[in-house]
């Protein structure tokens, strides 16, 4: 891990916690489906939807990624 997550750690900013693990594939699956209906909307001439469903993809994304940590 790189030193400033570390540092997080040890100030107890960011916390471990026993289901964080199991919740990355929950995440990925909503990201996913996000990203599609982002797609979707964008293909539909809605772009602003498509801008905050798109966001939303990036935030679970991230969201699994610090899980898997």
């Amino acid at each position: 891990m790189n030193k400033e997550f570390e540092e997080c750690l040890e100030k107890r900013k960011i916390t471990k916690f026993d289901r964080a693990k199991r919740l990355v594939s929950k995440e990925i699956g909503l990201a996913e489906s996000d990203l599609e209906s982002a797609k979707r909307s964008f293909k539909d001439g809605n772009h602003k939807w498509s801008i905050i469903q798109a966001y939303y993809s990036m935030f679970h994304s991230a969201r699994a990624l610090i899980y898997s940590k």
